[in-house]
């Protein structure tokens, strides 16, 4: 007897909906989240006009209608539902999930709850707009599916010309996924450009999980190792570990053959890497025949508070990783070995850890690696009384050892409070009173026996540079013993003043008391040479960056910031400073521009705006006013036609030893982008001009020398939706060893998006210019280049 429904919901509780895709990319599938949450909920079933025959239950709905269940939604012009048999077939149905993706079909037969059926003539689009389409997609089980002539591509469709072939698709025979096995069969599959068939493979087979086989190979080609190919092989060795070998073949560097071993367990990680080479000993340059590394990574975190972690490298040689980018380690400057314990509570952080360092510049003529054994600290940090005032407490201890050049031992103690205070009309105050102790015991290693004006002492023989000294010298070393106390009070105040709406103007004022001359030659400068000077430091506590130098002397620091607000999206900003010392100042901070008196003047000048970003930093000698240091950086244009870069001049200090080296660096790097001509394809061009007057200044004759670009080059671009083209030609004149040399080199990539990438490594150069660009010694650490344009 059939009972006729108009305009009704019906309910049933013993199906559900699943929405299954064959989609092969890894991320997240709200449809499959969908059903896992509502399998077991009854679905609803809105229809306009419908029967139900309740003797062979069957519902039968002959115009529109909707199933909902859950974040699910299908919509059909016809159904019909066979309750006895557990059966649904439905006409013209079209899927909607909470992602976005959906699928149309036109007719299927779904069967129990609907985790298993049959589709005919589907077409899928994914909420990334990426499209599929199938004759027949067929679920056997929740582990079985199979599709028959089914196609995918990226590419978005155009709305005036959907008949167009996309840029490029993969068409498969038939396509069967096994998840009792793991992997997903692809026969027939056909790879179309435009429409046109490009790499036709028979038969290959991807896993669903990770298992062992052959990976994808390493190709690419630099001047220091040649034409290059390694071809890994990955070792599953159960679902916690695995390994990874992989051969190399180098035209230029020989063989070399590299492994990678990986396990995680329930408290962290541990990762086992190295390389073996035998390469031709004319291209290190340490003339070694022998060339590798090895490394070990392991963290541990054994309890809510504590981890224990080691990070351990060794390279053979200086260049190893420079050619050979595959590693990762292609641009350090040196490798940092760690290993120790760390204890993190709400107030209390402890640390026990062990460091060495081994320094992969070839120009370094020191010892090359130290080691700090160990190094123990411990921080503490709470509120007082208020939240306005902080206490901090830091206790450490470092044992420094150099094979040949200076050992130390020190142990600090620093301690500070701290007061943030806001008055009514707006008046920052912020106070702090600091009291650091230090006790040193140290092996110098002495550079000269001449005598020579000392920064500390007229002992001038024991103390120039001791870091650098050469082991060839034969002079003993001399210990010292040293204690330190340095007390400081600092108060600093701003008051935010605002003009209208659209100006701000905040001038700044601190005040600093600290006994002088705190510094002695008896303290060996090891991680307090990289000296800064800037706008961003100015009313900094120190400026060195480590321990071994304190910012002694009294002093007052003043700066004035005006902030100007042109509309919604464009602002300015302006800043300049200086420093007036009391007392004569550390002499390392000399070179940077800070003396007795009136330092030199800091300041920049930004702009930025939808269209452009500018950043302008300066460093004005007093009172003449000459130029030390100018930088200019940023972009300026549209996608349409954009410009960036950076001008860099830094001078020597007035007092410079060497009157032949009055610049140290003044050079332009200009790159221009264009998509002028169609909204895919991209032209760019970059340079960089070395605009320093090169010569060599030798004893019997003066060469000078033109300056010619230190690198430039041209490239090309595509760039949609689905397919990424780069291209790149490029000329230096770098030069850092027998196999790292200026040339040209070029790049190509090519990206099928969510299939796979094809690219070369780009060559890689040294960081400082060949002997025709350069003359000079290398950047001093305390020229201040460091900080005004990070990377």
């Amino acid at each position: 007897m059939g009972i006729p429904v108009v305009g009704g919901m019906l309910s049933y509780s013993n199906t559900a909906f699943a929405l299954f895709s064959l989609h092969p990319s890894v991320r997240y599938c709200p449809h499959v989240q969908d059903w896992k949450a509502y399998q077991d909920s009854p679905f609803l079933v809105e229809l306009q006009e419908g029967s139900y025959d309740e003797k062979s239950r069957v519902l039968i709905v002959s115009g529109p209608c909707t199933l909902r269940q859950g974040h699910v939604k299908l919509e059909c012009s016809y159904l019909l539902y066979d309750q006895s048999k557990n059966e649904i077939f439905v006409q013209n149905g079209q899927l909607k999930d909470s992602a976005g993706d959906r699928i149309f079909f036109d007719k299927g037969t779904l069967k129990s709850t609907l985790s298993t059926g049959t589709l005919h003539n589907v077409r899928m689009l994914t909420y990334l707009r990426e499209r599929i389409t199938a004759r027949k997609i067929i679920k056997f089980s929740e582990e079985k599916i199979r599709a028959e002539r089914i196609s995918y591509t990226p590419c978005h469709a155009c709305k005036d010309r959907l008949s167009e072939e996309p840029l490029w698709s993969l068409h498969s025979t038939i396509v069967e996924q096994d998840q009792k096995n793991s992997q997903t069969e692809y026969t027939d599959t056909t790879l179309k450009l435009k429409g046109i068939p490009f790499i036709q493979v028979p038969y290959f087979y991807l896993p669903t999980r990770p298992r062992s086989g052959m990976l994808a190979p390493y190709v690419g080609g630099n001047v220091g190792a040649g034409f290059y190919t390694g071809l890994p092989y990955y070792y599953r060795m159960s679902a916690q570990q695995d390994l990874k070998v992989t051969p190399f073949y180098m035209q230029s560097g020989g063989g070399m053959i590299a492994s990678d071993y990986r396990k995680r367990f329930y408290q962290g990680a541990v990762q086992i890497s190295g390389a073996a080479n035998l390469a031709p000993k004319q291209q290190t340059v340490d003339h070694q025949g022998f060339r590798g590394y090895g490394a070990l990574d392991l963290d541990s975190h054994f309890s809510p508070h504590w981890r224990f972690f080691m990070h351990e490298y060794i390279v053979s040689d200086r260049t190893f990783f420079t050619t050979r980018p595959f590693f990762g380690f292609t641009s350090a400057p040196y490798l940092e070995s760690k290993s120790g314990f760390e204890g993190f509570y709400p107030k209390h952080w402890f640390s026990f850890r062990t460091l060495r360092y081994q320094d992969l510049s070839p120009d370094d003529t020191t010892e090359g690696s130290c080691a700090v054994t160990p190094e123990l600290k411990y921080c503490y940090r709470s509120g007082m009384f208020s939240k306005k005032i902080t206490a901090d407490i830091e206790v450490g201890t470092v044992s420094l050892y150099n094979k040949e050049g200076t050992q130390m031992q020190r142990a600090t103690m620093d301690s500070a409070l701290e007061v943030h205070h806001l008055t009514n009309r707006g008046i920052q105050i912020h106070g702090s009173v600091r009291l650091g102790q230090a006790l040193y015991s140290a092996q110098i290693c002495p550079l000269s026996v001449l005598h020579q004006p000392s920064p500390y002492t007229s002992f001038a023989m024991l103390y120039i540079q001791p870091e650098k000294v050469s082991p060839l010298l034969g002079l003993p070393r001399i210990n010292t013993h040293y204690y330190r106390i340095f007390p400081e009070a600092e108060v600093t105040f701003r008051y935010p003043v605002m003009m209208g709406c659209r100006w701000i103007i905040t001038p700044e004022l601190q005040t600093v008391a600290a006994p002088g001359k705190i510094n002695s030659w008896r303290i060996p400068n090891q991680d307090s040479q990289n000296v800064q000077f800037h706008d961003s430091n100015l009313l900094a506590h120190n400026r060195f960056t480590g321990l071994d130098r304190v910012d002694d002397g009294s002093r007052v620091n003043y700066a004035l910031n005006v902030q100007y607000q042109l509309n919604c999206t464009q602002n300015i900003e302006a800043y300049i400073g200086q420093r007036w010392s009391v007392t004569p100042p550390a002499l390392e901070l000399i070179p940077v521009g800070i003396r007795k008196g009136f330092s030199d003047v800091v300041g920049r000048v930004s702009w930025n705006s939808s269209w452009a970003k500018l950043l302008y930093r300066f460093r004005v000698h007093t009172p003449k006013l000459d130029s030390q240091t100018h930088m200019l950086g940023g972009s300026i244009g549209s996608k349409i036609l954009e410009c960036s870069g950076n001008y860099i001049f830094i001078s020597a200090p007035p007092l410079a030893i060497n009157p032949l080296y009055r610049t140290l660096a003044h050079q332009i790097t200009i790159q221009a982008k264009t998509n002028l001509f169609t909204r895919n394809w991209h032209l760019r061009a970059f340079v960089t001009q070395n605009l320093k007057k090169n010569r060599t200044y030798e004893l019997s004759e003066n060469i000078p020398h033109s300056n010619r670009p230190l690198n430039q080059g041209v490239g090309v671009g595509y760039e949609n939706e689905c397919f990424l083209f780069d291209f790149f030609l490029q000329y230096s004149r770098y030069r850092m060893a027998e196999d790292l040399r200026p040339g040209i080199s070029f790049g190509i990539s090519i990206n099928l998006k969510q299939l796979g990438k094809i690219q070369t490594s780009k060559q890689l150069f040294s960081r400082k210019p060949d002997k025709r660009q350069s003359e000079i010694p290398s950047f001093p650490s305390n020229c201040g280049v460091e900080t005004f344009f990070p990377t």
